[in-house]
């Protein structure tokens, strides 16, 4: 019979986490505020359990903190955390650099400057939300073009505690230019395949990044 497979519909808590996930990463939900189940499940026109449910899973991501008989908050970094999200992220971004700019033949970095143009577009209009979306998108696609699918699943995780930590830095002035200029001589320096010049490029590229972090 010419009949189509019926795809079963998405768990409501995988619904949810995605709904709560991007409202999170969009700055729709506001750090310092007291967020409770019921309100969220409100919300969302679901019931309090696959909420539940997501919450925890975002709390496993350390993007929100649980306050008992409170409700949940947008997760906010010590020092000490924000040093240890750097130091891991240092690592990793390094060791995509190392190794994709020791691929032969040359890696292909045009999905790298389509991202990084995006970037500068968002900046000409002052707009931080695509400007952050555009930022992930230019160091996901360096790792991408490692080639590491583990290495990728890392990032994937650990990108959006840095969105969180990232979002309020771009309002110090002149943040966006200085990533924007930080940015090229990376993707100019993976371009001409010149390690060193790259991975002193990103190394900067960090400190600058984990310095506007502590500022905020």
């Amino acid at each position: 019979m010419g009949l189509n497979r019926i795809n079963k519909p998405e768990p409501l808590a995988k619904t949810a986490l995605k709904a709560l996930r991007n409202s999170i990463l969009k700055n729709d939900l506001n750090p310092g505020v007291i967020y409770n189940e019921k309100a969220l499940a409100r919300d969302l026109g679901i019931s309090r359990t696959p909420v539940r449910e997501a919450l925890l899973e975002l709390s496993s991501k350390r993007l929100v903190k649980f306050l008992p008989q409170k409700g949940v908050v947008i997760n906010t970094f010590s020092p000490k955390e924000i040093q240890d999200v750097f130091d891991v992220r240092m690592a990793l971004e390094t060791y995509a650099i190392h190794k994709l700019c020791r691929q032969s033949p040359r890696v292909d970095t045009a999905r790298v400057a389509a991202s990084l143009k995006a970037q500068k577009e968002a900046a000409r209009n002052n707009d931080a939300r695509t400007f952050m979306d555009a930022d992930r998108r230019f160091h996901m696609d360096l790792t991408t073009l490692a080639r590491n699918n583990y290495l990728m699943e890392m990032m994937n995780d650990i990108r959006d505690i840095m969105h969180l930590m990232g979002y309020k830095a771009l309002g110090l002035d002149g943040r966006m230019q200085q990533v924007i200029r930080e940015h090229e001589i990376v993707l100019n320096a993976v371009a001409a395949g010149d390690a060193h010049a790259a991975l002193e490029g990103m190394e900067s590229h960090l400190a600058h990044s984990k310095a506007a972090v502590n500022q905020t």
